[in-house]
């Protein structure tokens, strides 16, 4: 009977470790993770300042909207923000045939400016010029070309040329923006207008992004005076927006993932909003006709990031193009159809240019190539994906100084928002905040640790893998509890029939 008895005990002992062990499981994933941290550092007498985030961040947060970030205090705790742009007006476009004079090449001896001996301009009512000397005698005599955007309100999107319809060649020029056509700055590198014939396929490129430059006027100086197009219109597209926009920021070279017969998959940062796109081919005289699309990953409903980052070039281009899915269904997307090339044309290259995007966020970005994939060449490309960085607006509560800290790994069934420190409504952050209005804020940067590279492209990479669970983490989170109840039910009704089974031998002795 005493063997019995101490058997039971055994074994009551080992399922109490075993239910504690699953027990302590469950409470094991309800542990908040490892917070990491970067410095802010602040311009201007707040107290709110605006702080655009670099792209770098996406490789550190552990969910790709961000909703894992805080802003905190000297004493740790988190101070209130808004993301900037979410509740901002929407952005207004205008597309204008603007005027434009052909140029005679600037005389030697003459300074660097606009103006000639035999040049002069003089300015309407309305600010806008109208030509007093005399141009060249032919557009396609003209070394250079002033363009006249100053009717136009806004940052300058992109300017669309029209050249004659004989003209074929490959025209490099680089541009200039002025105020008052005296003092002159570059926009961009040296550009390319493109008219080629190559392969029975036709190349070109009559378009070219101004980055949203703010000028009343533009020169075109032609890198080759004596191979110059013979312009016969410029029309530009703008856009006026209430906030300030953050530059585009790029990330390094992505080489694809894998590549199937007729496409290359890349894998992108987890998170990262694309919304513009380079493609590097590797060898000299490559064309090749590709459709560009993003990868989804089906993910629940709820965890949709509710900032989409706004491209306003890929709203013109491709104004016929279906909205995207919503990411609660997997699948490609297609984005663009388009031409790359690399080609040598005389002493330089002609490559094709950058490529707007939508602005969504993707697991990969596919290549499909019309044809087998070895049109792009015996190496596959490399591409480079450009973002408009996230803005924050925060108000500096408590003293400095003040940092942004994020997970290191995702929570467990934690609802968004939920946490306190989590981002607000701007009007809610600011009170009398009208989206019509700019936000009065101070300026703020943050410099963020090195990224761990290596480890962060096998974690996208493994992520794209892996299978949609069947379950989300809240049921699997009630599952344990429920296993932990069923536990201690058993482990009391096992106490009490061990108790009982002990005053029967008690009784039996007596």
């Amino acid at each position: 009977m005493k063997h019995g008895v101490k058997a039971l005990r055994r074994t009551v002992c080992v399922r109490l470790a075993a239910i504690v062990a699953v027990g302590w499981l469950g409470l094991a994933e309800a542990q908040p993770p490892t917070t990491a941290t970067a410095p802010i550092a602040l311009q201007g007498n707040g107290p709110y300042y605006r702080l655009a985030l670099p792209l770098g961040v996406y490789a550190h947060a552990a969910y790709g909207d961000l909703r894992d970030l805080r802003v905190r205090n000297s004493a740790g705790n988190p101070v209130p923000y808004a993301w900037l742009r979410n509740e901002a007006a929407a952005p207004h476009f205008t597309s204008k045939e603007v005027p434009i004079f052909a140029l005679p090449a600037i005389a030697p001896g003459t300074a660097d400016s606009a103006e000639d001996a035999s040049l002069g301009f003089k300015v309407r009512p309305d600010g806008s010029l109208a030509l007093a000397g005399k141009p060249a005698r032919k557009p396609g005599e003209a070394a250079q070309w002033l363009i006249d955007a100053s009717q136009l309100k806004g940052g300058l999107l992109q300017a669309r040329f029209d050249v004659a319809p004989a003209a074929r060649g490959l025209f490099a020029f680089r541009l200039e923006a002025s105020d008052d056509l005296r003092h002159w700055r570059p926009v961009g590198g040296e550009e390319q207008l493109v008219r080629l014939a190559h392969a029975g396929q036709t190349i070109e490129r009559l378009a070219i992004d101004l980055g949203g430059v703010h000028a009343r006027f533009l020169r075109l100086r032609w890198s080759d005076p004596q191979n110059g197009a013979p312009l016969t219109g410029v029309a530009i597209d703008s856009v006026q927006e209430v906030e300030p926009v953050a530059p585009l920021q790029w990330t390094g070279a992505l080489k694809p993932e894998r590549c199937g017969t007729d496409h290359c998959d890349y894998a992108l940062p987890r998170g990262l909003p694309v919304e513009s796109l380079r493609v590097d081919l590797a060898d000299v005289n490559t064309l090749a006709q590709v459709g560009i699309s993003g990868l989804l990953v089906a993910t629940p409903a709820a965890a949709e990031p509710a900032y989409v980052p706004r491209n306003p070039l890929y709203a013109l281009r491709h104004q016929q193009r279906r909205p995207a899915p919503a990411a609660s269904s997997a699948g490609e997307v297609p984005l663009l159809d388009t031409v790359v090339y690399r080609l040598a044309q005389g002493a330089g290259e002609a490559r094709s240019p950058l490529l707007a995007l939508d602005g969504r966020s993707y697991s990969h970005l596919r290549l499909r190539t019309a044809g087998p994939v070895s049109v792009l060449g015996p190496t596959p490309p490399a591409i480079a994906v450009g973002a408009t960085p996230r803005t924050l607006v925060f108000l500096a509560q408590g003293a400095a100084p003040f940092s942004l800290t994020w997970n290191a790994a995702p929570e467990k069934n934690v609802v968004q928002g939920s946490s306190p420190g989590a981002a607000l409504p701007l009007a809610t952050l600011l009170p009398g905040y009208s989206p019509s209005k700019p936000v009065a804020a101070g300026e703020a940067s943050v410099t963020l640790p090195p990224a761990p590279v290596a480890a962060v492209e096998a974690v996208v990479a493994a992520a794209a893998q892996l299978p949609v669970p069947v379950q989300p983490d809240a049921f699997r989170k009630w599952w344990l509890w429920g296993a932990l109840g069923v536990g201690l039910l058993l482990l009391a009704g096992m106490a009490w029939s061990l108790f009982a089974s002990l005053r029967k031998d008690r009784a039996l002795a007596d």
